[in-house]
């Protein structure tokens, strides 16, 4: 089988390299994401894949069904980039990494939760200047006085839920759907009761209509003074508005987010400082907000398992098969 892989990177070549010699495929790299304009160059291959965080709009799925290409692999997670209706409407059959390494998202989370406790940002900055007091960053609270709002209790929720546990913080859980088995580290509860005594709220949802700008000004109304928030999920989970308000007044002590809505014109990317787009160089001015450039997931580990998972469904789906990672109507 000869499979199209869009928007290689190459940290993903070796695995793809071994992958090919280890099935006995054939995979073509592309290094740019899936768009109308180069959807056409799948036209000789089975089956393609793609990681990317622009979209796939709907004249896309025609394009690929007119080339004869049934279904589409994606190496991540979340699956917001896909035209749903226009992909199924064309018959195009589609998959995601559900599980590439939940413990490396919820790893790097727990790493900026430590970075905000300790003020790392603030004592990198005054150390910088020759400034080594101790109150250039300020005093520091630990993680077992905190109680940490876990929303979405999924793979990724449940892997940074028990890290929290084990360090011995409170973990309240936020999600439609409940798993008996995360009462061993976790309480769940609702939105508004979590709100309300976390110290902590961390977001670990999928984008759709439900979570869309889930933190709004009213959310932010319903947080404790001096909550930390956390973010590397989507960035439009979070109206950044209301969030720089909220950190200057205040209300948040801190927050840090490997993504952001706008982040298709900034992330892995080379900028002047005064390139980027205004609201992201008001943000990182600040001592008090970190951001990341859509880092979390990136691990060997991840990357290994998100090209060969994705490739494996290539196959499977190009051959009419079935795996459970299938995104279904």
């Amino acid at each position: 089988m000869k499979i199209l892989m869009y928007n290689t990177v190459l940290k993903e070549l070796p695995f793809v390299k071994d992958w090919a010699a280890k099935t006995g495929h054939e995979v073509v790299n592309l290094f740019e994401p899936l768009s109308v304009d180069n959807a056409a160059k799948a036209e000789s291959f089975d089956a393609i894949s793609t990681q990317q965080t622009t979209a796939m709009p709907a004249p896309i799925y025609k394009i690929l069904a007119n080339a004869g290409i049934k279904q589409i692999a994606l190496r991540q997670v979340g699956y917001d980039v896909f035209d749903l209706p226009a992909a199924f409407a064309n018959k195009i059959r589609l998959s995601n990494v559900a599980a590439y390494s939940p413990r490396a998202i919820a790893e790097y989370t727990l790493t900026q939760l430590f970075n905000i406790l300790r003020n790392s940002k603030k004592f990198d900055r005054a150390m910088a200047t020759g400034d080594y007091t101790w109150d250039a960053g300020g005093q520091a609270r630990e993680i077992y006085q905190l109680t940490v709002a876990v929303i979405g209790v999924g793979r990724i929720g449940s892997a940074f839920a028990q890290m929290l546990h084990a360090l011995g913080a409170k973990v309240l859980g936020v999600d439609p759907l409940y798993h008996a088995q995360n009462e061993a580290f976790l309480e769940y509860t609702t939105l508004d009761d979590a709100l309300s005594r976390a110290n902590v709220i961390s977001f670990h949802t999928p984008l759709n209509d439900e979570t869309r700008e889930l933190a709004d000004q009213s959310f932010f109304d319903k947080i404790q003074p001096g909550t930390i928030m956390l973010n590397m999920a989507r960035g439009e989970i979070v109206d950044m508005a209301a969030l720089e308000a909220a950190l200057s007044s205040g209300q948040l002590y801190g927050a840090a987010f490997d993504v952001t809505p706008n982040e298709n014109e900034f992330m892995n990317q080379k900028h002047e400082l005064s390139e980027l787009p205004e609201n992201i160089q008001r943000l990182t001015k600040l001592d008090n907000f970190y951001l990341s450039p859509h880092i979390a997931f990136y691990t060997n580990t991840a990357i290994k398992n998100m090209v060969e998972i994705a490739l494996n469904d290539a196959v499977v789906l190009a051959n009419d098969g079935f795996t459970e990672n299938e995104i279904l109507r």
